[in-house]
């Protein structure tokens, strides 16, 4: 007899791709209400969890001597946003780092084509 009810009741189906590339993976563990990769050949199964529990909604941008590496806020995924991001011009535009040196900075939009950062420490993973 067909049912519609989960083989595992302590996981749910959940509509969506793994981040991973597993494809339509994606389960909703319960009680927790963790989401997972269900796919065995999942190399990060939690990927989906840990980007959402991510509490910076800013870009955040690293400062090397000789460039920068820009993290794009998830929002920016939406309606192709991200394409149209003007930070890395504006990054370019620069000639270094920000006054406090080489790190790791928030990125916040002041107007159209102009930012400021703010320093928040933490390495490159």
């Amino acid at each position: 007899m067909p049912t519609d009810q989960p083989s595992n009741p302590s996981t749910l189906p959940l509509a969506g791709h793994c981040p991973m590339g597993c494809g339509q993976t994606l389960q909703r563990r319960t009680p927790d209400g963790t989401v997972v990769c269900a796919s065995d050949s999942c190399p990060r199964s939690d990927a989906v969890t840990t980007l959402l529990s991510d509490q910076e909604t800013e870009h955040v941008v690293q400062f090397d001597e000789d460039g920068f590496t820009i993290r794009h806020p998830l929002r920016e995924r939406l309606d192709d946003d991200l394409m149209q991001c003007q930070l890395h011009r504006f990054c370019v535009s620069r000639s270094g780092p920000p006054a406090g040196g080489p790190g790791r900075y928030r990125a916040l939009v002041l107007g159209p084509a102009t930012w400021a950062f703010e320093a928040i420490g933490g390495e490159p993973r």
